[in-house]
């Protein structure tokens, strides 16, 4: 392992060789000098940004190269150029020596000559977190061994830990790069690498994923013999096929690719609108035609999961996006948390509408008038964050897309969707669950309504017998009548200096010669009297205000 100190020199290192030296001078501070002479070694002239990031991701090693084909699942966030370019991503790496293997294997299953009739010991693929081997039970069942590397733990441990101090200090030094969050990003990110490397996880999804596509004609998933596997060991069904994308070998095997498309679709609408888990990485490495002509599912470390009442809304979204109702898709966006700032929300429905309106004419010769394509777009020009499933779903979604279209040039999402939402929609409405819960609602009206009676009459009884109590809290009280006081105080000094001032006037108005000078005195006092109250009363209550 690594330590932490000397992975940080080994990262600013390949971030200053591909031309990142500013980004290492402000976030890995002290380094930066070390590995300047490293800069030429790379030849960056006639290489843009988003591929120079890409080269380093993959020289970076697992943790990083993770970080990459997750994040290029974020296309609200990222240019599309650097997503073009994360895509690209491969973690096929050098294969391990079997002996180093060896020990992670007979830990969980015992002497492998005990446990196997044979072992191939060159894998068959090699990646940075695993490596795969063929092997044969001593039934003769042929099966996969999916061997975690030994140590790729505490490297990827330590290289999250750096990545975290990394995305913090990055937003403080730029402040633009708030909007991204990058912290959360790479929460999202831990939580996501942790969970490829329980291999026990990586199975059950297999498990489950399995279960719900029980029953659906010509899909298939590979079986999981859980007496073998452990956290760092996966021994599952080994099923022989060509990849999706092979349209030449599907041919050849004698199946339509577009039936094998529309099959494929099918069971990924299913995944995603009826049992709320799918499949998150459909890339062709990951979906196998078999010589049968099923499609077989591989590699379950991402999946997406859609509670019930988020596939309530993602059908409702659907529905939005097939009837072109722009406030229908908005009502949906905030329920799943997708929220645009109010003066953009009028520029940003325009560009929805526009987008659903160029949608029903596709051309799949024509690039992102895929309806899915459209809106990632859209998002990313907005800079509209979305939670990571919602993300994970559009991936899915635009890949879909691409498999239909390598499979026969005519697939249209829309088009192949609008049989199936009727379908679906009526299964949701008669389903056990929805029966069920309408039931239930349904007894618990009755069951009010069965009680207002009774309680109309237990209220009149209360009010005939004179048991009905108002409480009123004694601070209330005190409160209310101390405004009382004070207003009728002020009522009291209006009146009094009022009756003054009108009492003088009259007997001045009264008196036809001229005033005496006692009577002149007394009137010059009571006005001045008047006036002294009336100024006092109003300084009063300016100051009680």
């Amino acid at each position: 392992m690594v330590p932490p100190v000397r992975r940080y020199e080994q990262i600013a290192g390949i971030l200053v060789k591909h031309g990142f030296e500013v980004f290492v001078r402000d976030l890995l501070p002290g380094t930066v000098e070390w590995r300047l002479h490293w800069k030429h070694e790379v030849d960056i002239h006639g290489m843009d940004t988003n591929m120079r990031i890409r080269l380093a991701l993959q020289e970076l090693g697992p943790t990083f190269i993770k970080l990459g084909q997750i994040m290029s699942t974020r296309r609200e966030i990222l240019p599309p150029g650097l997503v073009e370019e994360l895509t690209k991503l491969t973690d096929r790496v050098e294969p391990l020596p079997f002996e180093k293997v060896k020990p992670v294997i007979e830990d969980r299953c015992g002497l492998i000559s005990e446990t196997f009739k044979h072992v191939d010991e060159k894998p068959i693929a090699a990646a940075s977190l695993s490596q795969v081997h063929l092997a044969e039970l001593m039934d003769g069942t042929r099966v996969v061994l999916k061997v975690q590397r030994p140590g790729i733990r505490e490297v990827i441990e330590t290289d999250v830990g750096i990545l975290e101090g990394i995305a913090e200090r990055a937003e403080k030094a730029f402040p633009g790069l708030a909007v991204y969050n990058l912290p959360g990003l790479v929460r999202e990110f831990a939580r996501q690498i942790r969970r490829e490397l329980d291999f026990v996880s990586d199975g059950k999804n297999a498990d489950l994923l399995a279960r719900n596509l029980e029953g659906v004609e010509g899909v298939r998933v590979p079986r999981i013999y859980w007496r073998y596997s452990c956290e760092r060991l996966l021994v599952m069904e080994y099923i022989q096929g060509v990849r999706i994308d092979d349209v030449e070998a599907i041919r050849k095997m004698g199946y339509d690719p577009k039936v094998i498309a529309v099959r494929g679709f099918k069971a990924y609408l299913k995944q995603i609108f009826e049992d709320g888990f799918f499949h998150g990485d459909p890339h062709p490495g990951n979906l196998v035609v078999t010589t049968e002509g099923d499609i077989v599912f591989l590699d379950f470390g991402l999946m997406g999961i859609f509670r019930p009442e988020r596939r309530d809304v993602m059908l409702r979204m659907l529905v939005a996006l097939e009837d072109k109702d722009v406030d229908g898709l908005m009502k949906t966006f905030q329920q799943v948390g997708i929220r645009v700032r109010e003066p953009l929300m009028d520029p940003f429905k325009d560009d929805v509408y526009l987008m659903l309106l160029e949608g029903e004419s596709f051309n799949p010769e024509q690039p992102g008038t895929s309806v899915f394509q459209g809106l990632t777009t859209l998002l990313n020009k907005y800079r509209i964050r979305v939670p990571l499933v919602m993300m994970l779903m559009l991936k899915v979604m635009i890949q879909m897309q691409d498999d239909g279209l390598l499979l026969y040039p005519e697939f249209n999402f829309m088009k192949e969707t609008r049989p199936y939402l009727g379908e679906i929609l009526t299964k949701r409405m008669l389903s056990q669950e929805t029966v069920r819960k309408t039931t239930l609602g349904l007894a618990d009206a009755l069951q009010s309504l069965a009680e207002v009676p009774q309680s109309i009459n237990e209220t009149l009884k209360m009010l005939s017998g004179g048991t009905v109590r108002f409480k009123v809290a004694h601070d209330d009280l005190d409160r209310i009548g101390g405004a009382i006081d004070r207003a009728t105080y002020r009522l009291l000094i209006g009146i009094v200096v009022a009756s003054i001032v009108v009492g003088l006037s009259l007997v001045v108005f009264a008196t036809h010669d001229i005033l005496s000078a006692d009577v002149f005195r007394l009137t010059l006092v009571g006005y001045g009297a008047a006036v002294v109250i009336g100024i006092y009363s109003l300084y009063r209550l300016v100051r009680h205000r």
